[in-house]
């Protein structure tokens, strides 16, 4: 983690472009989500999808990024990202990979790819995630 700040007390503060995608390739990998979520997220932290609703907690966000993504690798992919004192404003190519066939916003084929494109909107607190907001649009 040479290029990542750390805080006081040795958790990821995002700071930059670099700590961003590294963010982005983490969340993107096999991790587990919940050591994801500690390295990056405040513990009361809200996370709010257009179409799926807002989920506060670690607990919550956790469940919806494991159990609501049943079936889907996602890969977070940015494309631009601007950073304005506790902002990070992000632009997205969001793939979906199906591991099964699965219901995620519609049927979903084992096997095949599916793509959308992703605004988000992330407030830090601390250097940490505090409240992200998504707005997504799928592309066909």
């Amino acid at each position: 983690m040479k290029n990542r700040s750390l805080s006081p007390h040795g958790k990821v503060t995002i700071v930059n472009r670099l700590e961003f995608v590294a963010y982005c390739n983490e969340f993107s990998s096999e991790s587990e989500k919940a050591a994801v979520f500690d390295r990056y997220y405040n513990p009361d932290a809200v996370f709010e999808h257009p179409l799926k609703g807002s989920f506060k907690g670690k607990e919550a966000i956790v469940e919806f990024w494991t159990a609501g993504h049943k079936g889907i690798h996602e890969v977070l992919k940015p494309l631009n990202v601007l950073f304005d004192d506790d902002w990070i404003a992000a632009e997205f190519l969001i793939e979906w990979h199906c591991l099964e066939n699965t219901y995620y916003l519609g049927p979903r084929e084992k096997g095949r790819i599916y793509y959308a494109e992703c605004a988000a909107f992330y407030h830090l607190k601390d250097g940490k995630f505090s409240r992200v907001k998504l707005y997504l649009m799928e592309k066909k």
